[in-house]
């Protein structure tokens, strides 16, 4: 049999399976109640692979203008794999990068991790890392996003799904590298280290500008994952056409209306910025988006003000983790959402 034949079937199989977990076991969603009347949240989580200051200082400057904060990811250390696009950009060696970071800070945006280095880390370089963070930045990230196939990410590919049969269906459609950070036995593991310094992790990326919609639980502790204290999701604004697409005026409006929150995943070294100057309709769709009476700031920031609200359990059910994990595989089989 062929791979494609072999994947279709899989497929075939996996819609009728997460239908059924869809239909059957719909998320409860409430709207909340958000800080000085603002109706919506909007947070940017951006990715730092393949990073340099002339392809991101000009959408951060329009951010600055239309008064949005948002969560920077970045690497202490250079890379030690350049054969790997996602791998290159600038890190905190870089004095100009370092200062570039500490303004974004400086005005309320947030720094977060994204893994030692584009490439692989060792505990001790992880370690080494995060102390380097901390003597930077003046605290410990409280945010940690995976990176590409790095062996130190926490529990990622087929390691993201704990639910039978999702895990060996990702392994047979999307192969890909293994994780190694919350493994005790590997050089890799620095699981007990996040545990202690790290509050928030993303995990599953999804085609839905609420994100909060899709999952209302978030953030959540995931008994199967202990090495991360809380998973929040994300919306696929991977690149400049899906963040875009993701923020048309009919996307926006409805989030506004459902009064939710956006946990935009995207990557604004990727084509956000050509000849000095921000795409125009990226421009004019995030200008659009400014105009409402939305809260835009960082992830923990955001994150902390849900939690600190809740009045149910932060611990995610079985049945729960069957509902999130079926939609998402299927979302990643359809459209390749991360």
């Amino acid at each position: 049999m062929k791979i494609s034949v072999k994947r279709v079937a899989v497929v075939a199989v996996l819609m009728i399976v997460a239908a059924v977990l869809y239909f059957g076991y719909p998320p409860e969603y409430k709207p909340v109640r958000f800080p000085d009347g603002k109706t919506f949240a909007f947070c940017i989580v951006d990715d730092t692979d393949g990073a340099t200051l002339d392809r991101i200082r000009p959408v951060y400057d329009l951010f600055g203008e239309l008064g949005i904060r948002s969560t920077k990811t970045m690497w202490v250390f250079p890379t030690n794999d350049s054969t790997h696009w996602p791998n290159r950009g600038v890190a905190l060696d870089d004095s100009v990068y370092m200062s570039f970071l500490l303004g974004l800070k400086a005005r309320g945006s947030e720094i977060a991790l994204h893994g030692a280095r584009g490439g692989n880390s060792t505990r001790d370089e992880t370690t080494l890392a995060l102390e380097r963070f901390k003597n930077v930045f003046g605290s410990y990230p409280r945010v940690h996003i995976n990176h590409y196939r790095n062996l130190d990410n926490l529990y990622w590919g087929a390691d993201k799904l704990s639910v039978f049969p999702f895990h060996t269906l990702y392994s047979l459609i999307f192969g890909g590298a293994p994780s190694y950070g919350h493994d005790t036995l590997s050089e890799y593991f620095w699981g007990d280290i996040a545990k202690e310094r790290i509050s928030y992790v993303v995990n599953y990326s999804f085609q839905e500008i609420n994100t909060l919609s899709v999952d209302p639980l978030i953030p959540y502790f995931d008994p199967s994952k202990p090495y991360v204290n809380y998973w929040f999701h994300s919306s696929d604004g991977g690149m400049l056409s899906s963040f875009c697409d993701l923020i048309s005026k009919e996307n926006v409006d409805r989030l506004e209306k459902e009064e939710g929150a956006c946990f935009v995943y995207t990557h604004l070294a990727s084509g956000f910025v050509k000849d000095g100057a921000v795409d125009s309709t990226f421009d004019a769709r995030l200008r659009y988006l400014a105009s409402k009476n939305g809260w835009f700031a960082p992830a923990s920031e955001v994150l902390d003000y849900i939690r600190e609200r809740r009045s149910q359990s932060d611990t995610i059910t079985f049945r729960q983790r069957v509902h999130v994990e079926g939609r998402w595989l299927l979302e990643k089989a359809l459209h390749g959402s991360r």
